[in-house]
């Protein structure tokens, strides 16, 4: 059994009055502990980040982008011992950890690459001589605040940014999943990073609303919960701290009549089951409109038993387990209710996994779905599909703009028209025409509308810059003495 440290200034820090269990999802058993820092700690960790962004925040993108690189190798170097961990502590199958990988090192790759999207405006001779251009600074020290799901991806695509426009970071990984932040630490070191520019803190909540009101943490990104995201959002406000809090997600997919019926049980499988649904992108929904209700859902349920669901150490498993107990108890509660709340138990995923030792819930389709059911309303976070159906596509539609989130969604159709109709309309922030799970590239913005979503700034893509800077507009003139006169009028364009 193993115990997972905090890191602070460039070493161990083990000073800690409380530990939480980690435990490996498939079997259900403890496998160590992380020790959660103590208040004093974690002010330590930022007084670190603070001293430390006064020089860090002074060296140039090259020379920050050249670290990112370095880090980038000390990651691909230790990939293994990475998807290891994550198999092991996040309970993810071997094909889904290695995909979470490529997709963190994409995200070094493209942080990297900063200069070529880092915004700087200048407008030359705007009136009379005179020049403007706005200058863009890093805000200082921030904090990002990881989920369980993407123990790879998110402290990267979090500290990466962070890193390369100059301010100095503090990971918070969720305790469950802590041991891959922890070793960046070790990695940030190897590559040259200065002391006191990454530092870890394990812990709960509570240090996680230490660091918003913190006075020295300038920023918090925190990906997690609507619940959670929206109190961080008001503290940040109250506290004058910048935060970027992106929440849970119900993202429908709504199957047209004209569509291909066998695509779309595909995509509705994959999306909804893949990660045993544990994904804020994931397809909680399928709206089918139309007469081809019965079809696509006799098709989708005729997918379902060839799921291999397994320990996920196991190279042939295709669906893992949830992340805890807790989660497993919660998830059979929507279960349960589905039924006395009018819906249909199509599939009852639970006679598959109340068989197995570890946190499996089996996958599970719910046939006449609609809102106000606790199952439609809530987001799950697990391998549970509602089946919802809609006359026409303007039903659809109704139904899916009336849940209060709104992080993704999908339209299966072969009609461009009536895509692009979609498109326009659609009240989320990443969306899909026939891509279940539309994630986009690093080079394009992705973060949730509605409730999903309490954040000016996108998670990334072009305006995540605008979340990790400041500006300030310099107005330059250099007029001729001999010219210079009192004037109490407002500034006028001159000639």
């Amino acid at each position: 059994m193993y115990k997972v440290d905090s890191y602070i200034n460039g070493k161990s820090s083990s000073e800690s009055n409380k530990t939480g269990k980690i435990y490996n999802p498939s079997y259900g058993t403890q496998i160590g502990e992380v020790l959660y820092a103590t208040n004093g700690v974690a002010n330590k960790a930022v007084e670190s980040s603070y001293e430390a962004s006064k020089a860090w925040s002074k060296t140039g993108l090259s020379y920050r982008a050249e670290l990112i690189l370095k880090f980038r190798q000390g990651v691909i170097n230790k990939s293994n011992e990475i998807i290891e961990i994550c198999i092991t502590e996040a309970g993810k199958t071997r094909p889904d950890a290695e995909a979470e990988f490529d997709r963190a090192v994409q995200a070094l790759t493209h942080a990297a690459g900063v200069q070529h999207f880092y915004p700087s405006n200048y407008s030359q001779n705007v009136a009379g001589g005179i020049d403007i251009a706005d200058l863009r600074f890093p805000i200082g020290v921030i904090a990002g605040v990881g989920p369980f799901n993407f123990p790879i991806l998110i402290p990267i695509l979090h500290s990466a940014m962070a890193l390369v426009t100059g301010n100095t970071y503090i990971a918070k990984p969720s305790e469950k999943v802590p041991s891959i932040s922890r070793l960046y630490a070790d990695i940030w070191k190897e590559a040259g990073l200065p002391d006191g520019c990454y530092n870890v803190l394990n812990g709960e909540k509570e240090i996680v609303e230490l660091l918003v009101r913190h006075e020295k943490v300038d920023g918090l990104a925190f990906i997690g919960s609507t619940a959670a995201a929206k109190s961080l959002k008001m503290l940040g406000v109250e506290n004058n701290t910048k935060v970027q809090a992106l929440g849970g997600g119900k993202n429908h997919m709504i199957v047209l009549p004209d569509a291909d019926l066998d695509m779309s049980a595909d995509a509705a499988v994959s999306a909804s089951f893949g990660a045993a649904g544990q994904r804020c992108m994931a397809v909680s929904v399928v709206v089918a409109v139309g007469d081809i209700a019965d079809e696509l859902i006799s098709k989708i349920q005729s997918r379902m038993p060839d799921l291999v669901m397994g320990v996920t150490d196991d190279e042939k498993t295709q669906l893992g387990p949830v992340i805890s107990q807790i989660n497993k108890d919660r998830i059979y509660s929507f279960i349960d209710s589905a039924e006395p709340d009018g819906a249909s138990l199509v599939v009852d995923g639970r006679h598959r996994s109340n068989s197995l030792e570890g946190c499996f819930v089996g996958p599970t389709l719910i046939d006449n779905v609609k809102p106000g059911m606790s199952v439609y309303e809530n987001e799950i976070f697990g391998p549970v599909l509602c089946f919802v159906r809609a006359k026409t596509y303007d039903e659809a539609m109704q139904i899916t703009h009336s849940h209060q989130l709104g992080n993704g969604a999908a339209l299966f159709t072969r009609d461009g028209g009536v895509a692009k109709k979609w498109s326009e309309e659609i009240q989320a922030g990443s969306v899909g025409i026939n891509v279940p799970i539309p994630l986009p590239t690093y080079a394009h913005s992705f973060g949730g509308w509605k409730d999903s979503g309490f954040s000016e700034t996108k998670a990334f893509g072009p305006s995540s810059i605008d979340f990790y800077t400041k500006t300030k507009s310099l107005t330059t003139r250099w007029p001729d003495p001999a010219e210079s006169k009192v004037d109490l009028g407002f500034p006028k364009n001159d000639k």
